[in-house]
């Protein structure tokens, strides 16, 4: 038996590496490969990943549930946070973005209409998240 401290997350469970196609990129409990009719049409030192490229399912079940107006439970609000971050890491931005003020932000959504809001705020820097 495991000892887990409460104060800690539980990990998350982790797709099996040697299971993985050679092009996949795994993102905390996401697991993305590169689709060819998706290109990123930037030139960036690693380009962010397209919510239809993840592969394990959680992420297109949590944009549904965003796209269709649910309200997305916390596994899929952090599903989503966890996109969002990484996309907006990698992404190119106009150059009045303030990129550390917008991944700030991605910690305080708390529900579908927060996803929505800063989902509209950034794609006024050229990120079209979804």
């Amino acid at each position: 038996m495991t000892n887990h401290d409460p104060e800690q997350p539980a990990a998350e469970p982790q797709p099996d590496a040697a299971a993985l196609p050679a092009d996949a990129e795994q993102i905390g409990s996401l697991v993305f490969v590169p689709n060819p009719e998706y290109p990123y049409p930037f030139k960036v030192a690693t380009p962010p990943r397209f919510w239809m490229e993840e592969t394990t399912g959680a992420l297109n079940e949590a944009v549904d549930a965003y796209m269709n107006g649910e309200k997305i439970s916390a596994e899929q609000l952090n599903v989503i946070k966890l996109y969002l971050r990484q996309y907006m890491e990698r992404a190119m931005l106009s150059n009045d973005a303030n990129k550390k003020l917008l991944l700030s932000k991605i910690d305080k959504l708390k529900t579908t209409a927060d996803v929505e809001r800063y989902a509209d705020e950034i794609s006024e820097y050229g990120a079209e998240v979804f």
